[in-house]
């Protein structure tokens, strides 16, 4: 088969040696001569209709990212294109990164950031831990999953919410229902989001669901800007009807810098960077050759979008 590889984020020794692991396959990384090309490895900014018309033979795409919201997946469906997903090698980062956004709370560490500049000694009351909380994850795939590993670790009891049913050792409840998220949104001391975004999720989480969350409540969004209403988000931490937020995605990005979400109080915002690490290529890699393999060799397939 012939393979279409996209090296925009990549360098040569990030992807040779997958190259050299299947050699009665053709790799190419020159667009103009991939045209017949099997297979597209690349990421979702290529996946447009203007270009995949231009694959005659194509039958599957391999993404180099886990997100796939803007892809046009009717479009998929109908030239019958096998679309997968870059699963599990973003999940443990982003799960590290959440609790940085908790511990920035519970620890006062903005606080004390500004202290060190004037080199003032003061205390900040501790009121928040993670022991003994309840943490509330809505999306309990592996990003979840991998937050809900570390929260067991910290003594925590673990609400997971996902719409497929699921069970896992590392939550202690599992809800599958509208009910059942609204139990969770009510009883958590942090409503952590890790879903997809598509058609089903945008504004998943809005003006209702933060009124139903503990003024005490830490919110943290490690999915998608538009999962969130943002409008309602900053109303909520305005009103005080959540302790605070920490983002790694917003709407639009980059977020503007007269944008009023700066300014919201309690908040802490990164710029969608809670998946970087020194290990990502080589887990990216990893998930591809994995992928190729079971492939190649007609094994079920773990991370294929749904049409």
């Amino acid at each position: 088969m012939k393979i279409w590889f996209d090296t925009w984020t990549l360098k040569e020794k990030h992807y040779q040696e997958l190259f050299e692991k299947y050699p009665e396959h053709q790799f190419s990384t020159i667009l103009d001569e991939s045209y017949d090309a099997d297979i597209i490895i690349a990421m979702p900014g290529f996946i447009t209709k203007e270009n995949l018309d231009q694959f005659k033979k194509l039958k599957w795409i391999q993404l180099l990212t886990a997100g796939y919201n803007t892809i046009d997946l009717t479009y998929l469906k109908e030239r019958k294109i096998l679309l997968t997903y870059a699963k599990d090698v973003f999940s443990i980062q982003i799960a590290e990164d959440v609790f940085s956004k908790i511990l920035y709370f519970n620890r006062n560490l903005g606080v004390y950031h500004e202290q060190l500049k004037t080199g003032a000694w003061k205390h900040t009351p501790v009121k928040h831990e993670i022991c003994h909380s309840t943490i509330g994850i809505i999306g309990a795939g592996s990003i979840g999953t991998e937050i809900a590993i570390r929260m067991k670790a910290f003594d925590a009891k673990v609400i997971g919410y996902r719409r497929s049913k699921f069970m896992s050792e590392h939550y202690d409840v599992m809800y599958h229902d509208r009910a059942g998220l609204e139990k969770l949104l009510k009883t958590s001391d942090y409503v952590i989001v890790s879903i997809p975004l598509n058609k089903d999720t945008h504004h998943f989480i809005g003006k209702k669901e933060f009124s139903l969350m503990k003024p005490t409540a830490l919110f943290i969004n490690v999915a998608r800007g538009e999962v969130v209403d943002q409008e309602a988000l900053i109303e909520a931490l305005k009103n005080h009807e959540i302790r605070g937020a920490g983002l790694d995605v917003t709407t639009p990005e980059p977020l503007p810098e007269d944008d009023p979400l700066w300014k919201a109080p309690h908040i802490f915002i990164t710029p969608h960077n809670s998946s970087a690490s020194p290990y990502v290529h080589q887990r990216l890699m990893d998930e591809v050759s994995d992928t190729l393999y079971r492939y190649f060799n007609h094994l079920e397939l773990d991370n294929i979008v749904k049409l």
